[in-house]
């Protein structure tokens, strides 16, 4: 069952509102105090929406499902370099909201357990404050009705940064770099369906990599959920 999204605006929010006046996460204008997502109407409008519906692809051979919000570029390139980038978690809420308005036109959707973010290195997790992949993940779970795990997939190697590298550069720079924890994979997780979260596509060797090592421990069907594709 997919719960209705609350379009109220908490008091806790509209608190902090009057410290820091919320701004439409593309071109900045102030909001109104009751909006209840960092996005004004113009921008939400021009967003570059992929139309696609969940895709295999050659490049994922482990996914068994694609589904990208937007194209990565103009206002979308944009606000998500302000949620990553720019200290700015609370953009990602909107981030949830936005693609699974994109989701919901695509049923029906295919059968999952549960939600995995895909994960970030502790030292960069630190470094930056938050994962973007897991809270825009947990805004999702709450509108699909679905329970995000954050222990069963980790990343213990902090990579280079993928955008930097080559696409055999960037085989070579996973290696190694996630695990499943055993500790929490139980027999009540095996030949469960995982819908993976992410927030850019680009040649998807990360998502894909990851999708590898859940089917190579037991998991059935692996789906992906990102809000942006990169153009080809």
């Amino acid at each position: 069952m997919i719960k209705e999204k609350n379009d109220n605006v908490s008091v806790f929010e509209k608190l902090i509102r009057l410290i820091y006046p919320a701004k439409c996460m593309v071109c900045d204008m102030v909001l109104n105090e009751d909006t209840p997502t960092y996005i004004c109407q113009p921008c939400k409008k021009s967003l570059p929406r992929y139309l696609k519906g969940f895709a295999k692809s050659v490049q994922t051979p482990y996914l068994d499902g694609i589904f990208a919000a937007f194209y990565y570029r103009d206002g979308v390139e944009t606000a998500i370099h302000n949620m990553k980038f720019k200290s700015n978690p609370r953009l990602a809420q909107t981030m949830g909201n936005l693609i699974c308005e994109e989701l919901m036109q695509y049923q029906p959707l295919p059968e999952f357990d549960f939600i995995i973010p895909v994960p970030m290195h502790p030292k960069k997790k630190r470094q930056r404050g938050y994962n973007q992949a897991e809270l825009v993940a947990k805004e999702a779970a709450g509108i699909l009705n679905k329970e995000v795990h954050t222990d069963i997939l980790l990343k213990t190697q902090n990579t280079r940064p993928q955008i930097q590298l080559k696409r055999e550069e960037r085989l070579r720079n996973l290696e190694s770099a996630f695990t499943i924890n055993n500790n929490t994979v139980t027999k009540k997780n095996l030949n469960r369906h995982i819908l993976l979260v992410d927030d850019v596509l680009t040649t998807g060797t990360t998502i894909n990599t990851c999708a590898k090592i859940l089917k190579d421990n037991g998991f059935s069907y692996v789906y992906a959920l990102v809000i942006a594709i990169a153009q080809k």
